[in-house]
């Protein structure tokens, strides 16, 4: 699998699922069932998730966050045709 760069979205949570997707192209970056995750002391703490509007390199199984930039990185999921994304044209 080759290296795809993505643009962190917002955290959701639905009763005891949190995700974040990539804002651009909707992949799963992180995926939890909280119910899964034990914590001392009986805490509920979240578990990390990536700051949103960061840029993370995704490779396999493998996430990486990068530098901040003002210019698209080569390599990002926004060079992925529209119609493999799922963007809906409105006229």
């Amino acid at each position: 699998m080759s290296e795809i760069v993505h643009f962190t979205g917002q955290q959701v949570q639905i009763g005891n699922r949190l995700r974040q997707r990539c804002s651009w192209c909707g992949l799963v970056l992180i995926d939890y069932d909280l119910t899964r995750i034990a914590v001392p002391g009986g805490t509920n703490p979240r578990p990390p998730m990536w700051e949103v509007g960061r840029l993370v390199s995704v490779d396999g199984g493998c996430s990486v966050l990068l530098p901040d930039t003002d210019k698209l990185p080569a390599g990002s999921c926004a060079d992925i045709d529209d119609d493999v994304t799922g963007l809906v044209q409105t006229t």
